[in-house]
């Protein structure tokens, strides 16, 4: 059956597959990522047949950055005209991509892989028109050298396949199964997705069925079935058409038909109502038209010849023309007219030679032929050209066989040296891994041992920094305390009071003050209550004018402060605060938690704070300490404590009514001791 059409479709499918490859392996102008992504996304659209296709190229030719990007678009461009008329534009572009590299100082990897697309594309113009069979043989050849020498070295088997077909084409199958089973090969070694290799499957078992050998045809058939759902349209349609030939050269036309009917259903579903009048659709039509013949189905085979007949005679394609006539010849012989047959015969005069498969279908209806018409020696000389024929596939078969253990031995080898350099590839990458491996390995440690210093160095400055401060807050509570305790003694000796309780406060105020004296840190809860007893004496002192407030809300038990941290702030407002008014006087502590924090508040009624009247007295001391502590606590932790002191004003802000201090206090706090680190 006629496959002519199909074929061009697929070197142009393999041609593309050979452009897309490329890396980036150290030449002097190496393709970027985007570059690459770029023509991968270009070539996708070719198989596709995107009608946007040359817009696109004209698109990315304006944005080439450099000459050899520039061609490589530009070469593409031209694989367009592989599929698309006028096919002479090929030339066009391969020439002028050639002449390029020809003057092209640089030479590299890129560059040959330059070179392989543009030898590609001259030899498939070559091989499309059925023009200088040679030359196409001889540009696939040197396209598939410059290939292994290139950044697309995976695209070499794509190009020994195409070699494979120029060689069938010129009817020698053993020379074309050999490049097709260098192809196979190369795929193998190069470990190629399935994808790139179903095409390969798919031209060996065109080749196998030739020859008759039908069992090596099914499996390779078979392979290529395996990828049919990852193939490109195109490559579906072609692996249709060559699958129904498979069966109609055995002559089981009831499985061919139903190939030929899936080709037109994959080319109405991709190609729509355009597909009608294009090529593809003409080809099935031929094939479906031969297939209803042998079926028996002559008015079928008859609408479908003339369906199809126009577009190949407006496009004088001369090898469809000839497979047409051969189907119309063998309807006149069902139909018994011998007159129509010979018209047939004398109206053709073609240029270029018949592949033979197509030769061999038409001298079917000839022997029929010359034997109705009674001439017997005419219809010998065919059974005779038939047998050698035979003759023929059987020499081509043997051939065969030795190409494949000599390409076998071959491929074995190739094999064994890609293996070989993998392998070193492997060791040195594995000695480049190692050597990362054991600079990293120093490298952590080295930081390692310089974080361990530097927490060592802070840690210990810290530790440094709470001991001072110790020292400083001890020093604060021993001035508190001793002039606090003497006045209360003074004031009671002097009262004589047996029913005043004042004396027990104070021994509980001082028992108290000696526990924390060895504490840096203590629940809120036992701040508290040392605060409740400071307060409690201080009441006895100043008078019933004093009124003592709390506001707590919540569980403080466990609420972690610094030592003393609301009793200064307290005898604070006591001090300076309480005292220094007359009439009435109110002490407020409020304490409440909200969002994971604790807010303390000590507010007095009395006339305000104003740091530059402060004195370097033990509550001004007290207060330095906090903050010291607040200061170093922070400096350990991401979440900060807060603590400020601001004056109490009426609505309209004019006059002051008190003084507040403020405490806020995250729950997450760590605290450093000069023990451990503990959290709240």
């Amino acid at each position: 059956m006629w496959t002519d059409k199909k074929i061009k479709i697929y070197i142009v499918i393999i041609s593309v597959m050979a452009m897309i490859a490329c890396g980036d392996n150290g030449h002097k102008h190496p393709r970027s990522k985007e570059q690459d992504n770029r023509l991968a996304l270009l070539y996708d659209s070719i198989g596709y047949a995107n009608e946007n296709f040359l817009s696109i190229c004209d698109s990315m030719l304006r944005q080439a950055q450099d000459s050899l990007d520039y061609y490589d678009i530009f070469v593409a461009k031209g694989g367009h005209y592989t599929i698309h008329n006028p096919a002479d534009s090929m030339l066009y572009y391969a020439n002028k991509t050639i002449a390029f590299i020809d003057r092209c100082e640089y030479k590299g990897e890129r560059l040959y892989g330059l070179a392989g697309k543009a030898y590609s594309l001259k030899a498939t113009y070559f091989h499309q028109m059925r023009q200088e069979k040679d030359s196409a043989i001889t540009l696939f050849k040197k396209a598939y050298d410059y290939a292994l020498q290139s950044d697309i070295k995976q695209s070499a088997a794509d190009m020994a396949a195409n070699t494979g077909d120029a060689y069938i084409f010129k009817d020698d199958l053993p020379k074309g199964a050999e490049w097709y089973r260098r192809a196979l090969y190369l795929a193998d070694s190069l470990n190629m997705p399935n994808k790139a290799t179903a095409s390969i499957y798919m031209g060996l078992g065109r080749i196998y069925t030739q020859m008759q050998d039908y069992k090596t045809a099914s499996k390779y058939y078979k392979d290529a079935e395996k990828q049919y759902d990852i193939m490109q349209p195109n490559m579906r349609i072609y692996f249709l058409n060559n699958y129904g030939n498979f069966y109609y050269y055995q002559h089981d036309y009831t499985n061919a038909l139903k190939m030929f009917q899936r080709m037109k259903y994959e080319i109405e579903r991709t190609q729509g109502a355009d597909g009608n009048d294009a090529n593809d659709m003409n080809l099935c039509r031929i094939n479906l038209a031969d297939v209803y013949l042998n079926l028996g189905n002559i008015d079928s085979a008859q609408v479908l010849v003339n369906k199809c007949e126009p577009f190949f005679r407006k496009y004088n394609v001369e090898v469809a023309i000839y497979y047409i006539n051969t189907i119309k010849i063998g309807i006149c012989l069902k139909k018994n007219n011998l007159q129509c047959v010979r018209n047939i015969i004398d109206g053709e005069n073609f240029r270029y030679a018949i592949e033979q498969p197509l030769k061999s279908i038409r001298a079917r209806y000839m022997k029929d032929y010359y034997i109705m018409i009674g001439n017997y020696d005419k219809a010998l000389e065919i059974i005779e050209q038939s047998r050698q024929e035979e003759d023929s596939l059987a020499h081509n078969k043997m051939n065969m066989r030795t190409n494949e253990i000599m390409l076998r031995f071959t491929a074995d080898t190739l094999k064994l040296h890609h293996q070989i350099a993998i392998n070193k590839k492997n060791d040195e990458m594995n000695a480049a891994y190692l050597t990362i491996a054991i600079v990293i390995l120093l490298l952590i440690i080295l930081m390692l041992g310089t974080a361990y210093l530097i927490i060592y160095i802070r840690k210990r400055k810290l530790q440094e920094q709470l001991s001072i401060i110790n020292l400083r807050l001890e020093n604060a509570r021993q001035r508190i305390s001793p002039h606090f305790v003497f006045n209360v003694l003074n004031q009671q000796i002097g009262k004589h009071d047996d029913n005043d309780n004042t004396l027990v406060e104070m021994s509980k105020l001082i028992r108290y003050n000696l526990e924390l004296m060895g504490k840096s840190y203590i629940s809120l809860a036992e701040e508290m209550e040392f605060v409740d007893h400071y307060v409690s004496i201080q009441k006895k002192l100043i008078g019933d004018s004093m009124h003592y407030i709390k506001n707590i809300k919540g569980d403080i038990e466990h609420i972690i402060v610094p030592a003393m941290i609301v009793q200064i702030l307290v005898e604070n407002s006591v001090k300076h605060g309480l005292k220094a008014i007359e009439g009435e006087k109110y002490l407020t502590i409020s304490i409440w938690q909200e969002n994971e924090t604790t807010y303390i508040t000590v507010e007095d009624n009395g006339p305000g704070f104003n740091c530059c009247k402060q004195n370097n007295n033990s509550t001004s001391t007290g207060l330095k300490v906090v903050r010291q502590i607040i200061n170093l606590t922070n400096s350990n932790n991401k979440a900060k404590i807060k603590f400020a002191i601001c004056n109490i004003t009426s609505t309209d802000g004019d006059n002051i009514l008190g003084c507040r201090a403020s405490l806020t206090i995250p729950n997450n706090i760590k605290y450093i001791t000069n023990n451990t680190d503990f959290k709240k």
